[in-house]
């Protein structure tokens, strides 16, 4: 009785097809344009972000000027702002402060409301707050 032998055709082949190192390729390719992607956005959302600290710091330094008295209380709008700490405020950041005076006598509700531009787009932040002025 004889043995049949094995042909080379019977094992499976070793290696990768070609079709699954074409879509091993494809999944690297993905993967590194969307992590370039990420490092080229970066910039721009540190700067955004960066923008948007600066613009509540003033609002914040704006509000305790108020609630110290060095700002009258009233409808204006402030232009020239210096923060106490870090960076200064962005060239064309604008606060517009709105008033209500509420009862009982000397309580106000103030709304300071800060314009400026963040990477080419124009943004708005608003903070509210009571006031005591006896």
């Amino acid at each position: 009785m004889s043995v049949p032998k094995l042909s080379r055709r019977s094992h499976p082949a070793s290696g990768f097809s070609l079709i699954e190192l074409l879509v091993a390729l494809v999944l690297l390719g993905v993967a590194f344009l969307m992590g370039v992607q990420l490092m080229v956005q970066a910039p721009r959302v540190v700067r955004r972000t960066d923008a948007e600290r600066q613009a509540f710091r003033a609002l914040e330094s704006v509000m305790e000027g108020v609630r110290a008295g060095a700002f009258p209380i009233g409808n204006l709008d402030i232009e020239v702002l210096e923060t106490a700490v870090g960076d200064p405020a962005p060239d064309d950041l604008r606060i517009f402060m709105r008033a209500e005076n509420l009862k009982p006598e000397g309580l106000y509700k103030v709304s300071l409301t800060a314009t400026y531009t963040a990477v080419g787009e124009k943004k708005e932040n608003t903070v509210e707050s009571m006031v005591w002025i006896p």
